[in-house]
Formats: structure tokens, sequence, C-alpha cells
């Protein structure tokens, strides 16, 4: 009989396949059902089980091809055994593991578990294969005990990770995604990006992968900064001189950290005086993020609003005792310079209209009055609602203009060098009617009430002359949208001038 003859014969009747084709069929079967039942992202899995059953099926062809007595007939049925088992093992895995418990547990079923569940499968086939092809499979077992015997004591260390790493995952003290220190150096801590049989890889900050054996791992004392909460407390140490009273610079360095992107408002940061040193007091300051892998960038921010507040307040670091600074002692340098501040404050005022009809000398009683203040980006200078009696005059940078309406700040402009803010909280003490944050690195002008209180009390016609020009600027404002007749906005101007002056001189106990 040709091969073509044998060929035709074997796939009339069935024999040409194993398990009558029942198996052929099946495992067709379950690939097609997974192909569309298996999330998208995880079809690419069908890809194994598919070349095995394809080469089950060349395989078949091959042997039905040659003398069924002869021993490459023996062999290439074996084979075609063993890939069918195999695309079927592969096939019920994906199944079971893949389609039915990784949808219904609360978490994904750790890489280690369906590494060796896999290898079990795959190992339950090749057993399979060999009992079908007439192996003695307790016999089998029976002879290799010794070199069992010796295969694990050469692979100690292999077996320790393997345990070690199915110990770690059913005591789960971290898992993928967390951040840990996975040694005493504090400089070792890392993103866990895999947990395998063997090994646990993690991933430091500076895109460093370190694989670490799950022996000396589990052993190891862990510290997960992501559990039980992805909140986490970080610490810094500022040292401030001596004659800052504490609790003045506890409320400085708070104040600083309001708002600061990263730093989580519950549980407020704190500030202790944790030690006195050469150099002045050592202040600890704790607060908490739940982004640990931005850590460095939210300690560096909270680093320059502290920074800043604290120069806004005038507090200066403390400096080694060792260290010595040199001036040139160059009065004429410093003459130059004062002068050219006063000039600075002198042309910022000028540049408020309602601050236009002072004189020199009640311009030089605010300028010798006024302070500068340095914001970092992103910092609130105002909020909307606070108390307040301060005029603000922009020298440097940009800000934005926020109104708060239902829980939401909506941005309603923004001002930059020259631009001013706050001047109906410094003429009348009313609530500031809208929230100023920086865009920039910004340094503002700073006039508050007193000094303008000696001013009114020196001139009081000039409250009448201030009334009228934020009256007009007001009206100047809401001319567009007015709908109002002449006469009755004639009308509505005297009223809210009168109303004004009558706050302005109430707020600075001047004589009516």
């Amino acid at each position: 009989m040709s091969w073509f003859s044998r060929l035709a014969s074997a796939f009339a009747d069935g024999s040409a396949f194993s398990f009558s084709g029942l198996g052929v069929l099946t495992v067709g079967l379950l690939i097609l059902a997974l192909r569309f039942t298996l999330l998208r992202g995880d079809r690419d899995k069908l890809r194994t089980p598919t070349g095995a059953l394809v080469v089950h099926i060349a395989l078949v062809v091959m042997g039905a091809m040659v003398d069924p007595a002869s021993t490459t007939a023996a062999v290439l049925k074996t084979l075609a055994v063993l890939f069918l088992l195999l695309a079927g093992a592969r096939t019920g895995f994906l199944l079971v593991v893949d389609n039915i418990l990784t949808r219904r547990l609360a978490r994904p079923i750790p890489k280690i578990f369906r590494d060796i569940c896999e290898g079990l499968v795959y190992s339950a086939a090749v057993l399979l294969t060999l009992r079908s092809a007439g192996a003695q499979l307790d016999a089998l077992l029976t002879t290799s005990a010794l070199l069992t015997a010796v295969i694990g004591l050469s692979l100690q260390d292999t077996l320790g990770n393997l345990f070690a790493g199915l110990s770690i995952q059913a005591q789960n003290p971290f898992e993928v995604g967390d951040w840990i220190q996975y040694d005493s150096d504090e400089n070792d801590i890392g993103k866990v990006i895999e947990i395998n049989w063997r090994a646990t890889k993690v991933l430091t900050l500076d895109d460093v992968e370190i694989v670490i054996p799950n022996g000396p791992l589990a052993r190891a004392p862990i510290r997960n900064f992501t559990k039980p909460a992805k909140m986490s407390r970080r610490s810094l140490f500022v040292v401030i001189p001596f004659s800052e009273p504490p609790h003045r610079v506890q409320d400085v360095i708070l104040d600083g950290l309001q708002h600061t992107p990263g730093v989580l408002r519950r549980p407020a940061p704190s500030v202790v005086t944790a030690d006195f040193v050469e150099r002045g007091i050592r202040y600890w300051v704790r607060f908490h993020t739940d982004d640990f892998e931005r850590r460095e960038v939210t300690d560096s921010l909270a680093r320059d609003r502290i920074w800043y507040s604290l120069r806004r307040a005038n507090i200066q670091m403390a400096v080694p005792v060792a260290d010595l600074e040199l001036h040139q002692d160059d009065e004429s340098y410093r003459s130059a310079a004062r002068s050219e501040a006063v000039a600075r404050r002198r042309a910022a005022l000028r540049n408020v209209d309602f601050l236009r009809d002072l004189s020199d000398e009640q311009v030089d009683e605010l300028v010798s009055s006024c302070r500068e203040r340095p914001y970092a980006p992103g910092e609130t200078i105002l909020q909307q609602g606070d108390e307040g009696d301060e005029l603000f005059i922009v020298q440097r940078g940009e800000v934005e203009v926020l109104l708060e309406t239902d829980g939401q700040s909506v941005e309603v402009a923004r001002l930059g060098k020259g631009a001013f803010f706050g001047e109906m909280s410094l003429m009348t003490g009313q609530p500031r009617m809208a929230t100023i944050r920086t865009l920039t690195e910004t340094l503002v002008l700073v006039v508050s009430k007193a000094p303008f209180a000696r001013v009114l009390d020196g001139s009081p016609e000039l409250a009448e002359q201030i009334s009228d020009v934020l009256v007009s600027r007001r009206e100047q404002l809401d001319s567009a949208s007015s709908k109002q007749s002449a006469p009755r906005v004639s009308q509505a101007q005297a009223a809210s001038r009168n109303e004004l002056l009558h706050r302005i001189k109430d707020f600075f106990s001047l004589s009516s």
C-alpha cells in the first residue's frame, strides 16, 4: 500500500489522530472559545497552544506517511501525543487561570504561583506522554530517587530561593508596585516590578534594575513605604539662629508648607524643636506624601517653600560657626544700592493710580515702611475670604487671579510687573475678594495699613480723592455690562462714593 493510501485510510477511520481525533477537536474548540472570551491584551497567549496543535497535526500527517511498524512511526506518534497534550495543558491553564480565576480574585495571581502551576501542568503532560508510550512510571520514579537526591543537593540555593519566594507570596509583605527598602542601607530603595520563582526585581530611582535572590530577601528586614497605605512620612531638618523665637520659626515654616505640591494636608505637617547645636536651633520638619516615587521632588519643593517663607519673615538660615564672610566696606556702594532700591519702590508706588496724588514726602513715608516679599511658583499670596489690610504691587514675576465659586477656582485674570491687588482691603479692611496665586517666581512690594494711616492723618482730604479713584475704576470695569440709564448711573456713583468714603474714614478712624 502506498503512503497516500495509508494516509487516506488513517484519516478516514480516525486512527491517525490521538484519542480518535477527540483530542484535536477538544483543543481546537477550547482555543476558539478563548479567542472570544480572553481579554484583548491576553489573546497573544494563544499562540503557544495554537502552534503546538499545528505541530501535532503535522506530526500526524508525517506518521501516516511512513510504515506503521517502523521505529520512526512510533517516535512520530509519541511526539504527536506530546504536542497535543502540551496544547491541551496550555489551553486548560489559560481557561482556568486567566479566564476564570483572574476575573474572580480580588488581586492578580502572583507570577511565581503561575510559573509553578504551569510547570506542574507541563510535567503532567510529559508523564502522560511517557505512559502512553509504554514507559513504567513506577519503576522510573524508583530508579531516579538517587538522581533526585543528587540534583536536590546541587540545587540547594535554587530550591531555597524557590521556597523563599513561595513564603514571600504567602505572607505578602510586598507586591508588584510597592516601594521597599531591601537592605540596611537607606539608599537601597526600589519599586518592585517582578516576583518570580528565583528572585525579586526592583527598579531604583536611577532606573537601575536590581535582581535580589528570594532567599536573602526573605531573611532581610523589609521596609514597605506603600503599605498598609500609600501615605508615608518625610523628614527635613532646618537650623535657625538662637536669636529667633522657636514658636515664630515653627509658624513660618508651617505657613511655607501650605499648598506645596505633594505635601498632604491630612495628616497636617508639623515642626518640633529637635536639638540645640553650635549653629543654632535644629528644627525637625515632618510631613506626609502619597506619591513615594516623587519623594525627592516633593522634598525639594518643600525646602524651596520653607526658604521663601523664612525669607519673607526676614529669618536667616544658620551658617557654620567657622564660616567667615568678607565684605568690602564701601559706603558709596551701599549708598548707591539703597538709592536704587528707594527709587524702584518709589516708581512702583507712583504706578498705583490712587497714590499718584501723594506728595513726595508722603510717598517717601510709604517707601520707608513697605517691604519686599519673595514667593515661589505656585504659592498662594492671598486667599479669597481671608482678612487683610495690605496692598501688593508686583515687582517681578506673574500671578493669577482666581475666583472660587461652588467649590471650583476659575482664573479671571493674570497680573504682571507693575500690577497691584488688595487695595480694597488696605483702604476698608474688607475680606479678600479673590485668591492670588503665583505662576512664576514673584517679588511683591507690600504696603500695610499702619504707614498709610500716618499719611492719611497728615492729609485727611486724600481719603476723598482716593475714594473717587477707586469708585471710578470700579465703574469702568462694570460699564461694559451696565444697562442703567445715565441719571440712575450718576445717582449710583454718588452713593457709591459716599459709602466708600465713609468706610475708609471709619477704618482709619478719620474725623468726618
